[in-house]
């Protein structure tokens, strides 16, 4: 009977606590024999429900026991040994991914169907599991448990590892993902830097493209990842970021594919740092400190930075090879980061997984959710070098910085390098013959402080995210036309003194049917809004609050460019899902009355563009400088609803995001209608 019952259960969805469904009074007794069966079986003494916030500092996780359901719902590859019923969920089985079968050199022909599982759950920092850890880092692995920077504090795990464990594919590699959501609260996957044409219903965007998957449930994405590159995965929901729930997402290519495979000896993903700014607690707006995957120094601490009762992450290198390394910036707080490795250059080849023609530099910046590769020549005596992390913006109010060791094989493994991290360079005139990419310290061409935009790009040793050219060239024709949308990035005090984020000067109401399932169930005109159909009503968004579903209606299979100005006086990085586009425009105006006039602006020419026949860069992810603007371009040859958001996560939580319809619902792919009660 208790089987039966189970079969009942919705298709793609289990649930963990089945006495949440109504079922008759032989059925419950038949599937409460089976669930006492189960229980002592495995000797489990608890299995109950997580359903309230108090429950979500627990400090040790509680594993499923029974319950999960097949989803029938999926088409099963023969070759793939799925996992459909999670009766006996064992802790061995989720952990990091170091023998996957797909985990492998590339080969010409030779794509993969790789299946994961990514259990999310609630978690702490030097939680009780850590006996030994706390006194002999190594340790730590085998007691699963996450030091951090010596900070208790409660998390949201991937797989009990924060970061998640990293995924190492191969392009064109089909993917299977089971998440089970184990959280107190609703959770989503979305797959940074994935375009998903073929399958937008597995981008992860809350309510946009699916629905939320509840406490206790388990979804499965599954997607071909068409393209290569440095990508990551993350949840969309909330603070969840945040607390921890993101992971790299490394795609390769065959070395003929590679038009960088020359330049390194070596690619290893132990040599993937994930970036971020974390804070203690549910102190969700204050910024206390940034760790490389996972691990830093205590700021609280007044030890000095070389001291060894701090924990670093730590990159092994042999002198004489070379080694490309990945950098993403899982960012939280409006905290762009420099990134340089003591005594070396940095030759850099690729930002958000697309090549670049090389440039060496001795360091770059990012903003959150960019990410950069660089290539790493060990040719520096062999000692322990300091990688150096420092944070600007609400970082620098606070002179949060860390770092990792780069350890040359020869040398002493436990010892850290001397002098502090960000020890500066020995002369003005040294420090200023830096090169460095991607700096976000643009400033309007009359101030007085750091070089503008247009000095940067003169300046050999400052190289601007648009002065950077793509390895291929852009996918249009010279003297193409594109159609033009104007946006913006803002703020606006509410009534009640709350600070709210804006795209086009609405704050963004998250809807309660998804969007891309539910799109046969509504009318357009009467469920969400966009700036011109307020207009129509009267409204006048410069003046007033305007909350709504903040939809962007554009066309399909059409040359498309965005200007997007940024009102306020700090960057924010500029993201849209589904896909990769050429920036083609950046500057800074300084001017906010200038801003608001940016479409007339342009009409003068005021806003320089790239050639039509300049590789321009290709991005997902692009800082938009203080009162300034970009100008990207793209082809939306991908249609459906696509979230459109600023990546800082305070920033998105208030409100800074919107959605591009892109197309007419009859271009999407055809997904059954469905409202989710």
């Amino acid at each position: 009977m208790g089987q039966n019952f189970l079969r009942r259960l919705p298709a793609n969805r289990v649930a963990s606590c089945p006495w949440r469904f109504a079922m008759s009074k032989r059925e419950s007794k038949s599937f409460a024999s089976l669930v006492l069966i189960v229980l002592l079986l495995f000797g489990l003494s608890q299995a109950r429900c997580e359903s309230s916030k108090d429950d979500f500092p627990q400090a040790k996780f509680e594993w499923p026991s029974f319950a999960w359901m097949r989803n029938k719902t999926t088409k099963v590859t023969p070759a793939l040994d799925l996992k459909n019923d999670y009766s006996q969920m064992e802790l061995a089985n989720f952990g990091d991914f170091d023998r996957h079968p797909c985990r492998r050199v590339c080969q010409q022909g030779q794509s993969q169907n790789c299946y994961y599982q990514l259990v999310v759950h609630n978690y702490r920092r030097l939680g009780p599991e850590c006996q030994r850890c706390q006194f002999d880092e190594r340790a730590c692995a085998s007691e699963h448990c996450i030091y951090g920077d010596g900070v208790a504090n409660p998390v949201m795990a991937v797989n009990r590892m924060v970061p998640g464990p990293s995924i190492e594919l191969c392009e064109n590699d089909t993917v299977v993902v089971d998440v089970l959501n184990y959280l107190s609260e609703p959770t989503t996957m979305h797959w940074h830097g994935v375009h998903m044409h073929r399958t937008p219903e597995m981008d992860g965007a809350p309510y946009i493209t699916q629905y939320p998957l509840q406490p206790g449930e388990v979804q499965r994405y599954e997607f071909q990842v068409d393209r290569s590159g440095s990508l990551w995965y993350h949840s969309h929901v909330g603070w969840q970021r945040g607390f921890g729930v993101a992971g790299a997402l490394v795609v390769r290519q065959t070395r003929q594919e590679n038009q960088h495979s020359q330049l390194y000896d070596y690619d290893l993903v132990e040599h993937t740092l994930m970036i971020q700014d974390i804070f203690y607690e549910y102190n969700l707006q204050d910024v206390r400190n940034i760790l490389v995957n996972g691990k830093g120094r205590n700021h609280l601490s007044q030890l000095p930075d070389n001291d060894n009762r701090h924990r670093y992450e730590r990159l092994r290198v042999t002198p004489g090879y070379r080694y490309r390394m990945r950098v993403i910036l899982n960012g939280i707080a409006n905290c762009p980061v420099e990134f340089s490795i003591e005594q070396h250059r940095l030759l850099m080849i690729s930002t958000d997984g697309n090549d670049i023609e090389p440039v060496l530099a001795d360091g770059f910046f990012l903003t959150s959710a960019e990410r950069f590769d660089f290539v790493l020549e060990a040719n520096q005596y062999k000692k322990n070098y300091w990688i150096r992390i420092k944070g600007y913006e609400q970082c620098e109010n606070r002179n949060i910085y860390q770092g990792a060791v780069l350890s040359y094989r020869g040398s002493a493994r436990s010892e850290l390098p001397q002098g502090d991290i960000l020890d500066k360079p020995s002369s003005r005139a040294a420090e200023e013959d830096l090169i460095l990419v991607n700096d976000f310290r643009f400033k309007p061409a009359n101030s007085t402080a750091i070089s503008s935009l247009r000095q940067s790009l003169d300046k050999d040793n400052n190289v601007g995210t648009v002065a950077l050219r793509s390895v291929d060239p852009v996918p249009w024709s010279r003297y193409t036309k594109f159609l033009t949308h104007y946006s913006s990035f803002g703020s606006r005090t509410a009534p009640n003194g709350e600070i709210l984020f804006q795209i086009s000067d609405i704050s963004y109401n998250s809807p309660g049917i998804s969007l891309l399932q539910g799109r046969h169930l509504y009318q357009d005109d009467g469920y969400f809004c966009n700036k011109s159909s307020l207009a129509a009503e009267g409204r006048n968004c410069e003046r007033e609050l305007c909350e709504c579903v903040n939809v962007m209606r554009l066309p399909a299979y059409r040359p498309l460019e965005m200007v997007v100005a940024n009102y306020l006086d700090t960057t924010h990085p500029f993201h849209i899902h589904g896909f990769t586009f050429r920036l083609v425009g950046q500057g800074v105006l300084g001017n906010l009355n200038d801003l608001r006039n940016i479409q007339e602006l342009d009409r003068r020419g005021r806003l320089p563009r790239l050639s039509d026949d300049s590789a321009a860069v290709a991005k997902d992810t692009v800082q938009i400088p203080g009162q300034g603007y970009i100008i990207v371009r793209f082809i939306s040859n991908n249609p459906g609803f696509w979230l459109y958001h600023c990546h800082v996560e305070a920033h998105a939580v208030q409100g800074m995001v919107a959605v591009l319809k892109i197309g007419e619902d009859h271009q999407m792919k055809t997904i059954p209608a469905r409202v989710r009660c």
